[in-house]
């Protein structure tokens, strides 16, 4: 089944498409099996009403690679946190 985020990827993806005029959007749409009430937010544009509707949230995620040794950058992790005490540890695990 074609949806809506299938649709919004392949527009990402051609050139033509994110440029297209209106009514050669309203026409790639009517092609899908897209819902109306979704076909007529993205011809829309209204990024909001889409989120609503897809019960969506954005999500961002930066993942950088470490700089080379010796900068800031590729600082080593910090050590792991103690462990407890032997008595610590029998206590926390009968408040448990």
């Amino acid at each position: 089944m074609f949806d809506v985020v299938d649709f919004m990827e392949k527009m990402g993806g051609d050139a033509q498409l994110s440029q297209a005029s209106d009514s050669e959007l309203a026409e790639a749409l009517a092609a899908t099996d897209i819902a109306s009430e979704l076909q007529s937010v993205v011809l829309a544009k209204n990024a909001q009403h889409l989120e609503a509707l897809l019960v969506a949230k954005p999500v961002c995620v930066l993942l950088s690679p470490p700089g080379p040794p010796g900068s800031p950058l590729h600082a080593p992790l910090p050590p792991p946190p103690p462990l407890l005490p032997e008595e610590e540890w029998e206590q926390y695990q009968r408040e448990r």
